[in-house]
């Protein structure tokens, strides 16, 4: 396949991909290795392992060490079942300068999603998820965006991408694609407050990480709402995964939930892990956490429902809620997963635009609220969004 001149092979050595041991994943990828070249036939799969060396954005030197570090580990767990296909590309080339590496990697996710496969990138740093958001701006989708990490990377709009202002490109990028943005625990000592009150004006969600620790299931409804899913290793506490520079925040166990439950949100098509630095890491701990939360992504995608609403109605029960006022929330059961959804009120004209936003994810205890007449948080957020 084409796309594949754009990667360069593993090092089955470098991996410790020689020693097979039965029942691990090892067995249950397909490695575009010096040993073996992926071919047109291979492409028939789930997911799609692309490492990145792009580390510019960081002011680093490109470095494979990341990406082959977590595959290290992640090559040696145990397989879910043998059903699931999963292909690694290999190592994405570093382009002549930054932005040929991120249009290199738009053009390898846009062939991913239209072959329904699901991209995770792993190394590089946070700047690389430009590349990610433009393979969807190349196939014309409108998506939500969700990032896990301790910072918010808003600065002003300089001429280069950068790691700590990658999201002001992605927000002012014209034309725009990006329906939704949400933030999860951002540390309020990393964070200006304004930019805390930009992400308010422009009606965007954050979420600190002493709201998404106290009520982890909360996350949940937030998570399934994404397209697109970014996570900075640096949101992880030191202490469970020694690169991360920050004593605080998620625990291992906190992170490698939130990773299954974005494996489990049917609308979720691609998944970027970045700023693992392998240089700093200790006894490989980090790409060991690394590997495990990649483990319960896959989890999670075996637990796929295909229960998004947007498309077909029948296999959900309706629940009609009126409101003091009298207006009416539209609420949507799952009979597959007994999941949520919430209808936001607006014209057929909205609705067509926004084919795949217009019902939002959401929680028992949402329908609860409306019922006490309390209309739910994420209702109006997503409402005064659809109605501006």
């Amino acid at each position: 396949m084409e796309i594949l001149n754009l990667f360069d092979k593993i090092d089955p050595s470098q991996i410790n991909l020689i020693n097979n041991e039965e029942g691990t994943l090892n067995n249950n990828i397909l490695c575009n290795s010096t040993l073996k070249k992926l071919n047109t036939a291979d492409f028939n799969a789930d997911i799609a392992l692309i490492g990145l060396s792009e580390r510019r954005g960081a002011d680093k030197e490109p470095s494979t060490l990341a990406a082959n570090n977590i595959r290290k580990e992640f090559y040696k767990l145990k397989q879910h079942n043998n059903t699931l296909k999963i292909i690694d590309l290999g190592n994405l080339k570093t382009g002549q300068n930054i932005k040929d590496t991120y249009y290199a990697l738009s053009e390898v996710c846009a062939n991913l999603f239209q072959n329904k496969i699901i991209p995770i990138i792993i190394g590089g740093s946070n700047d690389n998820a430009i590349g990610m958001y433009k393979g969807y701006e190349q196939i014309g989708q409108i998506i939500n965006l969700i990032n896990i990490d301790s910072r918010i990377d808003i600065k002003d709009l300089d001429k280069n991408a950068k790691d700590d202002n990658f999201l002001s490109h992605i927000f002012c990028s014209d034309p725009n694609y990006l329906f939704n943005y949400t933030h999860l625990a951002y540390q309020s000592y990393f964070v200006e407050t304004n930019v805390l009150k930009l992400m308010q004006e422009i009606r965007f969600e954050a979420y600190r990480l002493g709201e998404i620790q106290s009520q982890l299931e909360n996350s949940e409804p937030l998570i399934r709402n994404a397209d697109m899913l970014i996570a900075d290793i640096n949101s992880i506490r030191a202490s469970d995964a020694p690169t991360s520079d920050s004593p605080h925040g998620l625990y291992g166990e906190e992170f490698c939930k939130l990773l299954h439950y974005a494996g489990m949100n049917d609308k979720l098509t691609s998944l970027g892990l970045f700023n693992y630095e392998a240089e700093q890491d200790i006894n490989n701990r980090t790409a060991k956490l690394i590997s495990h939360a990649l483990w319960y992504f896959i989890d999670g995608y075996l637990w796929r429902k295909n229960d998004f609403p947007y498309k077909d109605l029948n296999n959900y029960y309706r629940f009609n809620v009126i409101m003091e006022n009298e207006d009416t929330i539209v609420f949507y059961k799952s009979k597959k997963s007994e999941r949520w959804w919430m209808q936001i009120n607006c014209n057929n004209e909205t609705k067509e635009k926004y084919i795949r936003h217009y019902l939002i994810p959401c929680t028992y205890e949402d329908y609860k609220s409306a019922m006490e007449n309390r209309i739910p948080d994420r209702w109006i957020i997503a409402y005064n969004k659809m109605n501006l």
